[in-house]
């Protein structure tokens, strides 16, 4: 969350926690597949690294996701190799709106850019449910983090 020092008030941003403060994340993660990672993101579990790491990658929209990738406010990309946190199953985040007219309570499926949108594409993944509503493109919306396939 943003925190604006002229207003006092806290703004959405993507990627960010929604509603509860003090959600668990999964910390430590690594970023492996060939792309880095930025706030928002929705991961899939990828191979690599070594018994005790959780490795990630940019999930592509046939996988199926495990989190998002927390937003921070000191870096904006993860690449490779670098460690990265994700908000898992049962987080409230903020994600972009990938299409117009998002209703609350939508099961959420993720574009190629990480947007989400109100489809039933039945090969693809799902990140969540949309606890808020949208109307435009770009809008923030409330995801109930709970992906599926």
């Amino acid at each position: 969350m943003a925190l604006s020092l002229t207003q006092m008030k806290i703004s959405p941003v993507k990627g960010n926690a929604a509603l509860l403060p003090n959600q668990p994340i999964l910390q430590g993660c690594v970023v492996g597949g060939d792309a880095a990672l930025v706030a928002g993101d929705v991961v899939a579990l990828t191979t690599g690294g070594t018994n005790e790491t959780i490795v990630v990658k940019k999930a592509a929209v046939t996988d199926e996701p495990i989190g998002v990738v927390v937003g921070n406010p000191i870096k904006s990309q993860w690449q490779v190799g670098e460690r990265v946190s994700v908000f898992p199953e049962d987080c409230y985040v903020y994600m972009e709106a990938g299409a117009t007219n998002i209703a609350r309570g939508a099961k959420l499926q993720f574009d190629a850019d990480g947007k989400v949108k109100a489809t039933t594409t039945a090969s693809n993944g799902y990140i969540g449910k949309a606890m808020s509503a949208t109307t435009a493109v770009g809008d923030l919306l409330i995801v109930q983090v709970k992906p599926s396939k």
